[in-house]
């Protein structure tokens, strides 16, 4: 099966709109050679421009984290080279295919090309351009669907695809819908230097229209105005996204003094469990949370005083059984976090939403399944990643547990195998893992 077939989008959360263009480029019908013009959208006008196929094997269609305001951006990204891979596959074959962003991950230039826009990419219907159409990534009833409207104005909505369900990853390929395909523009019989891509159907948009019928879009509210971006200093991190949720959330915050959040710095254990605590508070039923102290009048361990700004927090996570002291009955809150701690703390809050969540109403997220012969989570990844670097590990079943559960776990720096889990744990990954499990979706069995 190429990769066509198998395209798919991913989203983060919760159902929208997301416009990645404006007005596509409109061309005068004549004679000489031909020039783009801006106008008469959502029509489709005779022009110069034909069109080329291309090696499917070499593009990858993929939504990625994107905004508040539109949380779904449309990419297509091409391989240049043979290597480095522009992108991974972690789960092949399963439904919704999550994508590695290998692209983030280096330099890019002449490796791989994104197209990211509508200066990118664009419709074209039995041989012939569409002036004016708007592309938009819409969820509908746990799907995402690629659409286009015929104009700028128009209401009319056609499926160019879907995602057949939604992936934790935040990077999720598009399925193409049948009869339509990925070609390149051309200009006189050769590919134009904007590398513009056609998604390409033989049928026109009267018949694309009667055949499916038109599409209303979504019913939404009008979306909030975002601010600013969060912080001045995520732009390009690879959590970006998750970051940016994780303090709409309210599960950890920036410094206020500079309004930066600092990606790359290294956690605490009081700050970490800080924010597996405001985790809890959206992912457990409130009947469970209400049980919890707000104030502490005994130390909750020898080392943690009842006036430190953690306490009651660090006392919640004990009482859950999220935390418990070293060897010494000690619980080193200024200690440095490890990643394997921080999965620990993380599957210990699964499995209490797990067991404690199932069928409470008032619960904000979906509940985890959980097997009730073996006591584990319920995968619901269908290939999760096998690290090479826990075997023997004392955090070994936590983090592959993880791994199987929303891809909460994920590589060290998400690529590769290794999950390097003695490392401190990073500001940026924490705050990811925190969006993966409160954003985690029921469980799926295999």
């Amino acid at each position: 099966m190429n990769l066509m077939s198998t395209l798919k989008v991913a989203a983060f959360t919760a159902a929208t709109v997301g416009v990645f263009g404006g007005v596509s480029q409109a061309i005068a019908s004549t004679a000489t050679p031909a020039q783009p013009m801006i106008g008469q959208t959502g029509t489709i006008l005779a022009q110069q421009f034909g069109n080329i196929a291309i090696n499917e094997a070499n593009f990858l269609v993929v939504s990625v984290p994107g905004s508040v305001a539109q949380p779904h951006r449309l990419y297509i990204v091409e391989q240049l080279q043979t290597s480095p891979a522009c992108w991974e596959i972690l789960n092949p074959g399963g439904e919704p295919t999550q994508v590695n962003a290998l692209w983030n991950t280096f330099d890019f230039s002449g490796i791989c090309r994104l197209q990211r826009d509508s200066n990118g990419y664009a419709i074209r219907l039995n041989g012939q351009d569409v002036a004016g159409a708007r592309f938009e990534v819409n969820q509908r009833d746990g799907d995402l669907l690629l659409q286009f409207a015929p104009s700028t104005i128009s209401r009319d909505r056609i499926t160019i695809g879907r995602a057949n369900g939604i992936s934790p990853t935040g990077f999720t390929q598009l399925d193409l819908n049948p009869g339509w395909s990925l070609t390149k523009r051309t200009f006189n019989g050769q590919i134009v230097s904007s590398h513009l891509l056609y998604f390409t159907n033989d049928m026109t948009l009267a018949q694309l229209q009667g055949e499916t019928g038109t599409t209303p879009p979504p019913t939404t509210t009008p979306p909030v105005t975002p601010p600013a971006p969060a912080f001045a200093d995520i732009q390009g991190n690879r959590y970006a996204a998750e970051i940016t949720r994780a303090a709409q959330l309210g599960v950890i915050s920036g410094f206020a003094e500079d309004n930066t959040f600092r990606p790359t710095q290294t956690l605490t254990r009081e700050q970490a469990v800080s924010v597996i605590m405001e985790t809890a508070k959206i992912g457990l039923p409130t009947s469970l949370i209400a049980t919890l102290p707000s104030a502490v009048s005994v130390a909750p361990f020898p080392d943690v005083a009842t006036n430190r700004w953690s306490a009651v927090k660090i006392q919640q996570a004990k009482q859950l059984g999220i935390v418990a002291g070293d060897d010494t009955g000690r619980f080193r809150p200024t200690d440095n976090v490890s990643r394997a701690e921080l999965m620990a703390m993380t599957y210990k809050l699964a499995l209490i939403r797990a067991d404690a969540g199932a069928g409470d109403t008032t619960s904000t997220s979906p509940v985890p399944g959980i097997d009730q012969a073996t006591g584990n989570l319920i995968p619901n990844i269908s290939n999760p990643v096998v690290f090479t670097d826990i075997s023997g590990h004392w955090g070994e079943k936590a983090i592959q547990q993880m791994a199987a559960v929303c891809a909460i776990a994920s590589p060290l720096n998400e690529t590769g195998t290794n999950f390097a889990p003695n490392t401190k744990a990073l500001r940026d990954y924490t705050a990811a893992v925190a969006v993966r499990a409160i954003d985690c979706p029921a469980a799926r069995p295999q």
